[in-house]
């Protein structure tokens, strides 16, 4: 176990990867996915409820459901081709990712703050500005309406990248 610390208490933690690239874990990765919202709209007009983890595969096939469930397995499969050449591999089929939702995203103004803001080892001119958005604030989509969508699923991959805990100070790969 590694003593927790600071760089300044002269604290370093190096981690090589080697014996464990043919290690595999598994981790669950997830998505946000949009929809049309007046496909959520009639879906919930017919008697639709919100789902709280359900499998994508259990989603209803008749209409007006199938229209919203092709949209989220479209976005799934999706999903899986561009973190694929990551190294994430799926563990079962896209229907059996679980999803959440809708729900409404939250939409704020633009707040620019300092990150190193009374860093005494930054000097006041190196200190760069951040900017923290909720949200889009164009009309590109319809968030105050309730149509966005996680889809979660679990994937894996090689182990081949650790990281230190800040909590605890150990080392998982």
């Amino acid at each position: 176990m590694i003593d927790k610390g600071s760089s300044l208490d002269g604290f370093a933690a190096l981690y090589d990867g080697t014996g464990n690239s043919e290690t595999t874990i598994c981790e669950s990765v997830q998505t946000k996915c949009v929809v049309d919202y007046e496909c959520v709209l009639l879906c919930q007009q017919h008697g639709w409820q919100a789902a709280h983890g359900v499998p994508l595969g259990t989603l209803a096939e008749l209409w007006p459901f199938d229209l919203l469930k092709r949209q989220l397995v479209a976005h799934a499969a999706e999903f899986v081709r561009q973190i694929k050449p990551n190294g994430f591999d799926p563990v079962a089929s896209i229907y059996s990712f679980k999803i959440w939702g809708p729900y409404m995203e939250k939409v704020g103004e633009i707040k620019q703050w300092t990150p190193e803001a009374g860093n005494p080892l930054i000097p006041k001119h190196e200190q760069r500005k951040a900017v923290q958005v909720w949200g889009y604030q164009g009309d590109e989509f319809d968030f105050n309406k309730g149509c966005a969508f996680l889809i979660q699923g679990d994937f894996t991959r090689h182990a081949r990248h650790g990281h230190l805990d800040e909590e605890t100070g150990r080392i998982f790969v």
